[in-house]
C-alpha cells in the first residue's frame, strides 16, 4: 500500500435538527468514500451548525479545524460540495482565496478539480456551482417563508406560540425540545459562573455536544421563558378555581 496523505473533513448543516437527519450522514459517507478512494487518511472531523452565508472564518468549528491543521501540519480540507463550504458566491470565493494563501488545499468530494485549480475552466465551474447553490438557497428560503407564515397563523389560533406569543412553526423546534438534557447541564454550568462561550466549549469537550455560544444564550432564554410560563399557568389555574 502506498503512503496515505493526511486530511481533515468538514461538514456543515444549517440547524441542529439535521444531526439526526440525512444531511450529516450523507456528507460523512460521501467525504469518507472519496478519501478512501483517493489515498487520504482522515485525521479529524468538524461539523458547524451555521448558515451557509456566514464567513467560514467566523464559524467556530472551522476555526478549531484550522488550529488543528496548523498544529499537526495538515494542509488538506475535504468537504462534500460547494453548498457545504458556502451558499454565498462572494463569501465562498473570499474564504477560498484566504485559505489558499494560508497554504490550505480545499477539496470538494463531488467536484475535486474545481477547487484545486485556478485555470479559467475550473474557476468557471466553481463559480457556476456556487451560484447554483446560492440560487437553491434563496429559492428554498422563499418557499419556507410562505409555508411558515401559514403555519404560524394556524398555530396562533390553536394557542401553540413562541416566547413572543406569536404562532409557532412546528418544523422549527427549540434546541431544548430536541435535547432536553441540555437544560440541567446549562443551568449547572451557568450557576458556576461560566460565560456562554465557556459553556459551549465545555459541552463540546466534556459531553460531546456541539452547541454554539449563541445557542447557549438561547437555551437560557428558553429556560427563563418556560419558568415564567409555568408560573403564569399556576396563576391562571388559581384564578379559574376562585
Amino acid at each position: 500500500m502506498g503512503h496515505k496523505k493526511d486530511c481533515v473533513c468538514y461538514y456543515r448543516t444549517s440547524t441542529v435538527t439535521n444531526r439526526n437527519g440525512d444531511s450529516l450522514k450523507r456528507q460523512k459517507s460521501n467525504v469518507h468514500r472519496w478519501c478512501r478512494n483517493n489515498g487520504y487518511r482522515v485525521r479529524g472531523e468538524w461539523w458547524d451548525i451555521e448558515s451557509g452565508t456566514v464567513d467560514v472564518l467566523e464559524r467556530p468549528e472551522f476555526g478549531e479545524l484550522l488550529s488543528f491543521c496548523e498544529k499537526e501540519g495538515i494542509d488538506t480540507v475535504v468537504f462534500e460540495n460547494s453548498s457545504r463550504f458556502s451558499r454565498d458566491l462572494i463569501v465562498g470565493e473570499i474564504g477560498r482565496r484566504f485559505l489558499v494563501d494560508m497554504g490550505i488545499k480545499l477539496i470538494s468530494s463531488e467536484s475535486p478539480e474545481s477547487w484545486t485549480s485556478d485555470e479559467p475552466t475550473t474557476k468557471l465551474i466553481r463559480h457556476v456551482l456556487s451560484s447554483v447553490s446560492e440560487f437553491e438557497k434563496c429559492s428554498l428560503v422563499k418557499k419556507l417563508k410562505v409555508s411558515r407564515r401559514r403555519k404560524r397563523k394556524s398555530n396562533e389560533k390553536k394557542g401553540v406560540v413562541t416566547r413572543e406569543r406569536t404562532g409557532k412553526c412546528e418544523g422549527r423546534k427549540r434546541i431544548l425540545e430536541l435535547h432536553p438534557e441540555l437544560e440541567s447541564l446549562v443551568i449547572k454550568l451557568r450557576r458556576k459562573g461560566f460565560s456562554y462561550r465557556k459553556i459551549s466549549d465545555l459541552l463540546r469537550v466534556e459531553y460531546g455536544l456541539s452547541v454554539s455560544f449563541m445557542s447557549v444564550r438561547e437555551i437560557m432564554k428558553d429556560i427563563e421563558w418556560m419558568r415564567r410560563e409555568k408560573r403564569n399557568r399556576k396563576r391562571r389555574r388559581r384564578t379559574e378555581t376562585v
